[in-house]
C-alpha cells in the first residue's frame, strides 16, 4: 500500500467519489483476515456485483476464497441495495466505527497504539417514508436529509435490539433474537397486522430485520392468514405494502451470569436461569430492564485525561439503523431548514408526520444514513489526542499478549517463592499498574503494588485476592517480562459483576440493580471507573480490579459465552477448542515430492518393491554436506517473494511443501550454519536415523498408549524406516525403539537465517493401528514455561497445526494426509521447511496473503524478536536436562569441541552477540526486523539467555 493511501476496514462507511449520495458499509477488506470467510456468496441472498474495473479471474477467485484482491473492498450499499466487490481508489472513506475501548494506531507503521477514551458521533438522517424500498434518487436525498445530528438525540427505533445486554430480575443476558410483529399498510391504505415477519420478504434483501418505513411483499395468503386493523382482505389488491409498525412479542436471551449472593431454585447445586423465551407480559412486567450503555452518570466521578472531562458516552448508532428523535417537536424546532452548514449544505428539516395522517401510526423514523465521529485517544505515552475517526486504524497487534497500555494490572511471567508442595498455583513476584509505555522500545513504566495477595490458576483469580497499595516509585522493565491477565486486567466497555462486599455504602441498599456495570475508565492507580448503567440514576463508583468479575466483552468469542454462565457458577468445563476452518493459499503442491539422492517418488513406490528381506543389510546413506561457515549466507533481510518458476527444484527442501495450514511464499535456507556433522566426515557425528534396543523415555507422549504388533503395520513401519534411513535433511534426527517401533521422537535443529536457528526442537509421533488410513499423532515439547508460542503452529500445550497432521483443515488448495502417498517424512520436511520458517508471523491463519504488504512489517519483527529470544531458551533447556534418547546428541551437536563437530553453543552464542550489537548501535539507522536489529525490551530477554548460554559454555570448558 502505498504511503498516504487509505487502509479501509471492515464497517467503514465508506461513499463513491464521483456520487456523493451513495453511501455504503465495508463487508470484506484485503487487511482484515476476520472477514476472510470463503465462499462470501452464502451470506447475501442476491448476487454480489462485480465492478466493471476488476478482472473477472480476480472476481471468481474472490467468489471461491473470500478474499478481496489487494485494493478492493466488499461494500454493501445503502441507498442502492446491492453488495459489490469495487476497487478502493473509486471510494472516499467517510467515516471508521470506533468504540470507546477500542485500541487504534495512526498508521501501520507506527510503533504507539492508544485507547479510544471517548467519542463524539453526529448523523446524517434520512426519513424513512421516503424511503421507497432503498431506491432514492439524489435530489430526493439532497432535498429530504437532515445532516449533523448528535447522536445522544437519537435513539435506535426498536426498544429491543439483538446484542443488547438486559436484566431479569437477579440475571444477565445478552439478548440473541428479537421477534416482531409487523403492521402493513396496502395500496388501498388499509392496515394489516403480520404476526410472523418472515412471511414478509423486503425489497432490501441485506436487512435482517424490518422497520417502519420498509418496502415489503408477501403471498396473499399471509395478508388472508394476518389481524386486519383497518379495512378487510382484498384478493384484488396486490400483496405489496409499506411497515408502518413494528411490536416486539417475545425475545431470545442468552443467559450469561447472575448476581453475586443471588438466591432461588437450584438444581444440583446450580442455580436455574430463567427462561430463554421472554414473552411480552415478561418483558412489561417491571423485572425485565434493557442495560442503557449511552445513560451518563449523575455522579460526580469524571473521566480525566491531561486535565479534560472525557465522561460522556454515547450510544452506539451505526450506518443503516432505524432511528427517532428523543424529543421530535424539540428536533422540529432545532432543525427548520434555516441552517447552513460549513460546507454550504443546508442542514435540513425536520417535519413531523401526525398521527392522523397515518392512521394513528408513527412514521417518524429516519435511516441513519451517514455517521461522522470524533474520538479521544489516550496514548500509550500517556498523551491525549482528538480527531476524525477517519484519521486511525485498529490496532493490528491488539491481540497480542506481549502489548500492554496505561492502566492496566500486569504481572510479571517471574513467580514468587512458595512452598514446594504448592505446585498448582501461579503466584507472581510482582503485580502493579501500568503508568504510560515506551511502544518502540517495548518498554513498560510500571508502579508496583506493595503487598498483593494475587494467586492465579491457569487464567482465574483465586479468591480472596487483594491488590492493596501502591509504591510511589515507577520501574522500567521489558513488555516481554510481564502479563496482563483475563481475570485481573479489564478493558474500557468490559461488563463486570460487582462483588457483594464491594458495593459503596451509599449505594448498597438501593432497590436498583448496583450489582452490574461497565467499566468506563482505567485509573493510573489501580482504581477502576465502573458505571451502573442500569441504575436510575447512573453511577460511577471505583473499585480495584480484584472486586469486579468479567461477564462480558464486545470482543468475547461468542463460543466462549456458552460457558461463561458454568464458569461463574463453579461448574468445570471441559476444553472444547474448536479448530479454525480458514482458507489459506499454499503454493503449487501438486505432485508428489522427489526424495533426496534421486530416489524413487514415494506415492509410486508399490508394495512389492518395499521388501524387507534385506533391510538390516542397508546401511544409512550419507547426508549431504552442510555447508562450510565461510560460504553460509549471514544476511538476514527478509528476501523478495520469488516467482513460481523460481520455486522449481528438485530438492524438497528448496520447494513448498504440503501441510502447514498457514503457507510459505518462500523456502527457508535449511542450513545449520557452523559445521558439517556428516558420518562420513567425523565418525562421532550422531545418525540421523537409529532403532534403538533401549526402552523408550517415560516423558514419551504417547507411551501409554497400547503397543500395536501386526504383520501388516510392522510392515509399513519397515518402508517408512527406509526413507527415514535414506532420505533426512540436515538438522532432524529420528529415534525409534525395537521394544515399540510404533512410537518415535525427533530432534529438529532450528535452520540458520530463522529466529530458531541453532536450536533444539522436540517432537514424539505416534503411528496407530489404523496408520496410514490416518495420519500419525504428534506432540511438541514446548519448553516456554507459559511465557508464550514460540510458533502460530506450535501451540505450547503441544498442540502442532499441520494439515497433514488432520489438525488443520485441509481443502483443494492445501495437502491433506494421503494413505497413499504421505509419510512421516513428508510431515517432517514441511515442519523444517515451512513451521520454523524466517517470518513465522505469517504463519498465523489467513495472514500469508499479506506477506509482502509493508503495513504487517512492524507486526511480524514483534513476532520474531520474541520468538527468537524463546527459541534461546531452548537451547539452555536442552543443556541442562537429560533429553532422552538425545543426550549425546546434543552434547556433540553443542558442546563437543572436536575438529568437524558443529559448536552449536557458540554459533548461538555469537549469533545473539551480534544482534545485540546491532540493535545497541544508535548510530545503525536500519528498521528493525526482529532478528538483524531488535528492540530494547528484546535485547533484555536475549542478554539473558545470552548469559546463561555463556554460563554453560563455561561450565563445559572447566
Amino acid at each position: 500500500m502505498p504511503d498516504g493511501a487509505v487502509q479501509f476496514c471492515v464497517e467503514d462507511t465508506i461513499g463513491l467519489k464521483d456520487d456523493s449520495t451513495q453511501v455504503g458499509v465495508v463487508d470484506r477488506a484485503f487487511g482484515d483476515v476476520d472477514s476472510h470467510e470463503p465462499r462470501p456468496q452464502r451470506d447475501y441472498e442476491d448476487d454480489i456485483i462485480r465492478h466493471d474495473d476488476i478482472p473477472e479471474d480476480d472476481f471468481m477467485k474472490f467468489l471461491r476464497s473470500g478474499i478481496p484482491p489487494r485494493g478492493t473492498v466488499l461494500v454493501s450499499w445503502q441507498t442502492a441495495v446491492k453488495t459489490e466487490l469495487i476497487p478502493e481508489s473509486r471510494l472516499e472513506l467517510l467515516d471508521r466505527a470506533l468504540y470507546v475501548g477500542d485500541v487504534v494506531k495512526k498508521n501501520a507503521k507506527d510503533h504507539m497504539s492508544g485507547t479510544v477514551i471517548g467519542k463524539n458521533v453526529t448523523c446524517n438522517l434520512f426519513p424513512t417514508a421516503f424511503f421507497n424500498g432503498g431506491q432514492v434518487s439524489h435530489s430526493v436525498i439532497e432535498e429530504r436529509s437532515i445532516r449533523r445530528v448528535p447522536v445522544e438525540e437519537i435513539i435506535n427505533c426498536h426498544e429491543y435490539v439483538e446484542g443488547a445486554l438486559a436484566l431479569y430480575g437477579d440475571w444477565v443476558g445478552r439478548i440473541e433474537q428479537v421477534y416482531d410483529e409487523v403492521a402493513v399498510k396496502l395500496s388501498n391504505n388499509s392496515v394489516v397486522v403480520i404476526e410472523n415477519a418472515d412471511e414478509l420478504e423486503p425489497d432490501d434483501t441485506t436487512m435482517d430485520r424490518l422497520s417502519v418505513g420498509d418496502m415489503i411483499t408477501t403471498k396473499k395468503g399471509t395478508l388472508r392468514r394476518g389481524r386486519w386493523r383497518y379495512g378487510v382482505y382484498d384478493a384484488n389488491i396486490r400483496p405489496r405494502g409499506m411497515v408502518v409498525e413494528t411490536r416486539t412479542v417475545w425475545i431470545s436471551v442468552q443467559w450469561l451470569a447472575k448476581k453475586f449472593g443471588a438466591g432461588g431454585a437450584n438444581v444440583g447445586g446450580r442455580s436455574i436461569e430463567p427462561p430463554s423465551e421472554l414473552s411480552l407480559d415478561e418483558l412489561e412486567s417491571g423485572r425485565f430492564r434493557v442495560y442503557d450503555a449511552s445513560g451518563n452518570s449523575s455522579s460526580t466521578l469524571p473521566l480525566m485525561a491531561n486535565g479534560v472531562d472525557h465522561s460522556y458516552h454515547v450510544a452506539d448508532i451505526a450506518v443503516a439503523d432505524r432511528v427517532r428523535f428523543k424529543d421530535l417537536a424539540g428536533a422540529a424546532v432545532k432543525y427548520d431548514g434555516t441552517t447552513l452548514l460549513t460546507d454550504g449544505k443546508p442542514q435540513g428539516k425536520v417535519t413531523k408526520i401526525p398521527r392522523t395522517e397515518t392512521l394513528g401510526s408513527d412514521m417518524n423514523v429516519y435511516l441513519c444514513l451517514q455517521s461522522h465521529t470524533r474520538v479521544t485517544v489516550q496514548w500509550q505515552d500517556l498523551s491525549v489526542t482528538e480527531d476524525y475517526s477517519s484519521s486511525f486504524i485498529p490496532d493490528p497487534n491488539v491481540e497480542d499478549d506481549d502489548e500492554v497500555w496505561p492502566g492496566e494490572i500486569v504481572c510479571t511471567k517471574e513467580q514468587r517463592e512458595k512452598a514446594a508442595d504448592v505446585t498448582w498455583t501461579f503466584e507472581p513476584n510482582k503485580v502493579g499498574v501500568v503508568q504510560s509505555v515506551n511502544s518502540r522500545d517495548r518498554i513498560a513504566s510500571v508502579r508496583w503494588f506493595k503487598n498483593p495477595n494475587i494467586r492465579f490458576l491457569g487464567d482465574d483469580l483465586i479468591p480472596p485476592s487483594e491488590t492493596g497499595s501502591l509504591h510511589t516509585a515507577t520501574e522500567d522493565v521489558s513488555l516481554y517480562d510481564i502479563r496482563s491477565t483475563p481475570s485481573l486486567t479489564r478493558r474500557r466497555g468490559d461488563f463486570v459483576l460487582i462483588h457483594p462486599d464491594s458495593i459503596p455504602t451509599s449505594v448498597h441498599d438501593s432497590s436498583e440493580p448496583t450489582w452490574f456495570g461497565e467499566v468506563v475508565d482505567l485509573g493510573l492507580d489501580g482504581q477502576l471507573t465502573i458505571r451502573l448503567g442500569a441504575a436510575r440514576p447512573v453511577i460511577d463508583i471505583q473499585l480495584p480490579a480484584e472486586r469486579v468479575t468479567l461477564v462480558y466483552s464486545s470482543d468475547m468469542p461468542d463460543s466462549s459465552l456458552g460457558n461463561l454462565m458454568q464458569t461463574l457458577d463453579g461448574d468445570s468445563i471441559e476444553d472444547s477448542e474448536e479448530e479454525d476452518l480458514s482458507d489459506f493459499d499454499n503454493a503449487s503442491f501438486n505432485d508428489m515430492w522427489i526424495e533426496y539422492e534421486g530416489a524413487q517418488p514415494v506415492g509410486n513406490v508399490d508394495d512389492d518393491d518395499w521388501s524387507t528381506e534385506d533391510e538390516e543389510s542397508d546401511d544409512d546413506e550419507s547426508m549431504p554436506d552442510l555447508a562450510p561457515a565461510d560460504n553460509v549466507e549471514t544476511s538476514k533481510t527478509t528476501p523478495e517473494i520469488q516467482s513460481d518458476a523460481e520455486h522449481h527444484s528438485t530438492d524438497p527442501l528448496l520447494q513448498p511443501q504440503p501441510g502447514v495450514h498457514r503457507s510459505s511464499s518462500k523456502s527457508e535456507d535449511l542450513t545449520l550454519g557452523s559445521a558439517d556433522f556428516n558420518a562420513d566426515v567425523d565418525p562421532d557425528a550422531p545418525s540421523p536415523f537409529l532403532v534403538l534396543d533401549s526402552e523408550p523415555p517415560l516423558d514419551h507422549r504417547y507411551l501409554d498408549v497400547p503397543v500395536v504388533n501386526t504383520p501388516g503395520f510392522t510392515k509399513r513401519i519397515a518402508k517408512e524406516h527406509k526413507i527415514l534411513r535414506s532420505a533426512l535433511p540436515p538438522g532432524i534426527f529420528v529415534r525409534t525403539w525395537e521394544s515399540r517401533l510404533d512410537v518415535l521422537r525427533v530432534l529438529m535443529i532450528g535452520p540458520s537465517d530463522t529466529p530458531y536457528e541453532f536450536a533444539p526442537f522436540i517432537i514424539d509421533f505416534h503411528l496407530s493401528a489404523s496408520y496410514p488410513a490416518q495420519p500419525p499423532a504428534a506432540f511438541f515439547h514446548s519448553w516456554t514455561n507459559g511465557n508464550g508460542p514460540v510458533n502460530p503452529n506450535l501451540y505450547e500445550d503441544g498442540k502442532i497445526c499441520l494439515s497433514l497432521l488432520g489438525t488443520w483443515h485441509a481443502d483443494e488448495r492445501n495437502e491433506s494426509w494421503s494413505p497413499a502417498k504421505s509419510t512421516l517424512l513428508q510431515v517432517l520436511v514441511s515442519l523444517m521447511g515451512l513451521v520454523l520458517v524466517k517470518e513465522p508471523y505469517y504463519n498465523e491463519a489467513g495472514y500469508d496473503v499479506h506477506r509482502a504488504a509493508p503495513e504487517t512489517k512492524l507486526s511480524s519483527a514483534l513476532y520474531t524478536e520474541r520468538a527468537y529470544f524463546r527459541a534461546r531458551a531452548f537451547i539452555t533447556h536442552a543443556l541442562e536436562n537429560n533429553i532422552s534418547p538425545f543426550s549425546e546428541e546434543i552434547k556433540y551437536l553443542y558442546l563437543s569441541n572436536k575438529e568437524n563437530a558443529p559448536r552449536l553453543l557458540d554459533s548461538a552464542i555469537q549469533a545473539s552477540k551480534d544482534i545485540l550489537t546491532r540493535s545497541q548501535n544508535s548510530a545503525n539507522e536500519e528498521e528493525r526486523d526482529g532478528l538483524r536489529k531488535i528492540s530494547l525490551g528484546a535485547t533484555v530477554m536475549l542478554k539473558r539467555q545470552l548469559d546463561k548460554l555463556e554460563r554453560l559454555r563455561t561450565a563445559n570448558s572447566k
